[in-house]
């Protein structure tokens, strides 16, 4: 398991989701839907590329793009 690809996939899930809330304006609920969504096609992604766990892929990416977004872009708002 290398934690640095879940940092950087954690990252870009979390980029995408401060740009999709801030051009749309969604809420909390859906903000998290689109997190929890996009983390699932991340680690989809990340797991068929790389040889690992289906749902440790989906987890880890899932935990770090909200660690992300929680501690680094939501203090940016």
């Amino acid at each position: 398991m290398d934690i640095t690809s879940y940092i950087v996939i954690g990252a870009v899930v979390s980029v995408i989701v401060q740009f999709l809330k801030n051009k749309f304006g969604t809420e909390s609920q859906w903000t998290l839907l689109i997190v929890a969504g996009l983390s699932v096609v991340a680690g989809t992604i990340y797991f068929l590329l790389k040889d690992t766990s289906y749902w440790q892929s989906i987890i880890s990416v899932l935990v770090y793009a909200g660690a992300i977004y929680t501690y680094i872009l939501k203090r940016f708002e």
